[in-house]
């Protein structure tokens, strides 16, 4: 199967809590070799230690600690938002936040368990600014800006 493009689902109920009129489990195809994306999982692999800080020590005002999350299978690859999070002996478990577009391993709702080398992002809010989230950064630069803003103000980053 070619996995050339990995799907990026926005899937922000769970990772913004913000229900409005858009569809929030719209997908996004990008490259496998696109060079920002790629940076942004990579930064947020490289701090998946101060998500992890602040998970085992919230703060006042801390809410909806979620992690983005690579599945593949003979039909693609797919990144999912995964909320109620837990730690286990291996890495992490939680609840798959979106449904499946491409792969048919899993979908919205399955428990999923999974290592800390399948982590492409994380985000939690912080008196609801979502903190993290580098993907979805990358993901606004690339939508028509009615779509970002709307984007941008249910994760208060406007």
């Amino acid at each position: 199967m070619n996995r050339i493009m990995m799907a990026f689902l926005l899937c922000l109920i769970p990772a913004i809590g913000f229900a409005g009129e858009r569809d929030e489990s719209e997908i996004i195809n990008i490259h496998e070799a696109d060079v920002e994306m790629n940076a942004a999982m990579l930064h947020a692999k490289q701090s998946l230690d101060v998500f992890l800080h602040r998970f085992k020590n919230p703060e006042e005002g801390d809410s909806d600690f979620a992690l983005k999350v690579m599945v593949s299978d003979d039909y693609g690859v797919e990144h999912f938002w995964v909320a109620d999070v837990a730690l286990t002996a291996e890495g992490f478990e939680g609840v798959v936040a979106n449904e499946a577009r491409t792969v048919q391993v899993i979908d919205i709702g399955h428990k999923i368990e999974f290592g800390p080398e399948l982590v492409t992002d994380w985000s939690y809010n912080h008196y609801g600014v979502k903190q993290g989230a580098f993907t979805l950064k990358v993901l606004l630069k690339r939508m028509p800006e009615e779509q970002a803003d709307y984007y941008r103000k249910a994760v208060g980053w406007n």
